[in-house]
């Protein structure tokens, strides 16, 4: 290392070395046809139909026999009678107490009660 002058090639690569460690190399973006992305605009177009592709909603088949039995099964539930004398809650009710819970505050368990 003591023989190796600024101007020899060994010292640059061993500068670069020390400077990129843990440095891993972003791959090129790949268009859909398989060919690479090069310049601003092709990377800004790539991405651009990426979050397209990701946001569109696709409409999946509709399993007509699956929907029937969950609709007769919700059906069959709300014709049931109660299981205890508990009187059903108002729409009123409802919209008080949502109106009531603190907008600061997150979403998720947080044992509210009256």
């Amino acid at each position: 290392m003591e023989e190796i002058r600024p101007s020899h090639q060994a010292f640059w690569k061993i500068t670069k070395t020390l400077k990129t460690e843990g440095y891993t190399p972003i791959p090129p973006l790949k268009r859909p046809s398989g060919s690479i992305a090069l310049d601003d605009a092709e990377v800004a177009e790539c991405i651009a139909d990426s979050i397209e592709t990701q946001c569109s909603h696709v409409s999946l088949p509709h399993d007509i026999a699956h929907i029937n039995s969950i609709e007769e099964e919700v059906l069959q539930k709300s014709s049931l009678e109660p299981k205890d004398d508990l009187t059903p809650v108002s729409l009123r009710e409802v919209q008080t107490l949502v109106k009531s819970i603190s907008t600061r505050k997150a979403p998720g368990l947080d044992d509210v009660s009256k």
